[in-house]
């Protein structure tokens, strides 16, 4: 009994600090008329906030097209409301010819929707918002040769889409009503510095983690 007296106090306290995962992706050989896109967003849901972990993989892309520019999702108790938090990713400048030059860590520059599609919505094109496009878009890692071999000039050089956020981008989102339980349903994918250019995500648990 005294061992169950301690025991219980901790197992409640774990599952207070439990954090559930949801991984989302773009289909392999997914397109837009761009070309090729490839991302991925990991969302970690706690007691009134999402975290989300959001990146292009698609390595030494053609055109601005291609880079990601939003990222609409649901939650399964169907929470539409919420307030961005601290936000960051590693500014990159690329410069005509594909070479590049890291700025380091700042804000992202996106910007968080409310109720779009029974869901959020953080996007970089949402100017109206106090969103940063068509500059910040995420951008994909480099070619094996170090720099941006196939970048056309609506990135290399392009002084309206420069910087971008490279690679990845991490977002904080208080969202009142979500808990540990909760899950991402739905994810839509958006790239170029057009709006309503989008890819379907899939999503699965990816399992949970201890706060």
């Amino acid at each position: 009994m005294k061992m169950m007296r301690f025991l219980v106090p901790a197992l409640l306290a774990m599952s207070a600090a439990w954090a559930a995962e949801t991984d989302c992706n773009t289909a392999a050989g997914a397109t837009v008329p761009d070309g090729q896109v490839s991302a991925k967003a990991t969302f970690t849901t706690g007691d009134g906030f999402i975290t989300i972990t959001l990146a292009n993989t698609l390595a030494d892309p053609t055109s601005a097209g291609q880079l990601l520019s939003g990222l609409a999702f649901t939650v399964s108790e169907g929470e539409t409301t919420g307030t961005l938090g601290a936000n960051s990713a590693n500014l990159r400048r690329v410069q005509r010819g594909g070479a590049f030059t890291d700025l380091g860590p700042g804000g992202t520059g996106w910007a968080l929707a409310e109720n779009v599609n029974g869901g959020l919505f953080l996007c970089v094109l949402c100017s109206d918002l106090g969103a940063l496009g068509p500059s910040h878009l995420i951008i994909g890692p480099p070619a094996g040769s170090g720099s941006y071999d196939s970048a056309n000039a609506s990135i290399g050089g392009n002084r309206p889409h420069n910087p971008f956020d490279a690679g990845t981008a991490t977002f904080l989102v208080n969202v009142p009503g979500v808990t540990a339980n909760s899950s991402i349903t739905t994810a839509t994918f958006f790239f170029s510095t057009a709006e309503g250019v989008s890819v379907g995500g899939t999503c699965a648990p990816g399992g949970g983690i201890l706060q």
